[in-house]
């Protein structure tokens, strides 16, 4: 082939240009390369500052270099890896910054990303904002996946305590068994575990549990309500059956039956009244007077039926 010197000035223009491509491509290929590394090294160096000052306690600069991270990705249009979002709103929650915490942990487990910590404390935070169902949610994921978890009790007892809440009775009475001794002294469960045990007349519990309370606080009002209506309703459903039965049967015997029933009753009646009466003095609210005046009235105290049914009005 024989090239003429057009074609040779050709290829020597050709050349040129390639090779001055070159030299302006690999530069910016290296300057490219170097920048990306350098990005990945600083990504990761603030990963590590972010996580290893979260688990030194110093959550103030774990939740600096989280946001830094998440800022950085949002420049790029990218949102950060679940972990990051994770450790912001666990450093959040640690800063009481709750309403931060909770956004922070939402993106977390949108990006599949969840641990012990991050479950308790978003369920915490729906706790505040008394948002039940997301809250209980929570409890329930974390009694599945970590039964025998750092938190275990805690989550326990609070999922017990949202039972009443929910109406959910059956739930409570498979829960109170496995919570810890503690949690089962302390008055605010006993509270709950007395409430839903009056729903289910169960009774006998009631009995048990309130006098625990009443051993710990003897003021608490809801345990000593249990047994001011206890003892009322007995003698006052006595009495009225008893009543009836004497009615519909006008003989000795039925009225000596009568006679030794209400021996019975003024026994009931009269243990009413004495926590009846504390109730009054402790918590003078009317529905108590209203009672008091009515158990006066079955013991024939006329005037004290009349002071405490004035005050019921």
């Amino acid at each position: 082939m024989i090239l003429t010197i057009k074609t040779i000035l050709a290829l020597q223009n050709k050349i040129t240009f390639l090779m001055r491509y070159i030299s302006n491509f690999i530069p910016a290929m290296v300057i490219l390369l170097i920048s990306s590394c350098t990005g990945g090294r600083q990504f990761t160096e603030q990963k590590n500052t972010a996580v290893d000052a979260y688990q030194t306690g110093d959550y103030n600069k774990a939740l600096e270099s989280a946001e830094q991270i998440i800022m950085k990705s949002g420049e790029k249009g990218k949102s950060a890896a679940g972990q990051i979002y994770a450790i912001a709103g666990k450093s959040a929650y640690q800063l009481e910054a709750h309403d931060q915490s909770r956004d922070y942990l939402v993106s977390a487990r949108e990006d599949g990303y969840s641990d012990e910590q991050t479950i308790v404390f978003q369920a915490d935070n729906y706790h505040r904002i008394d948002n039940l169902s997301k809250e209980i949610s929570l409890l329930e994921e974390y009694i599945q996946k970590y039964p025998g978890g750092k938190y275990i009790n805690t989550i326990r007892t609070r999922l017990f305590q949202t039972c009443m809440e929910s109406d959910n009775f059956e739930l409570a009475q498979e829960l109170w068994p496995l919570l810890d001794l503690q949690s089962k002294s302390e008055t605010e469960n006993l509270e709950v575990y007395l409430a839903i045990n009056q729903v289910l007349n169960n009774d006998q519990v009631c009995d048990s549990v309130a006098s625990l309370i009443l051993d710990a606080n003897p003021e608490h009002e809801s345990s000593l309500n249990w047994y001011a209506e206890k003892y009322y309703w007995k003698a006052e459903n006595s009495y009225q059956a008893e009543m009836k039965a004497y009615e519909e049967n006008k003989t000795r015997k039925q009225y000596a039956k009568l006679l030794k029933a209400f021996k019975i009753v003024t026994v009931d009646f009269k243990q009413s009244l004495d926590y009846y009466s504390r109730l009054y003095n402790l918590y003078p609210k009317p529905e108590y007077a209203k009672y008091l005046g009515n158990i006066y009235a079955r013991l024939s105290d006329e005037k004290n039926a009349k002071y405490y049914h004035d005050k019921a009005l």
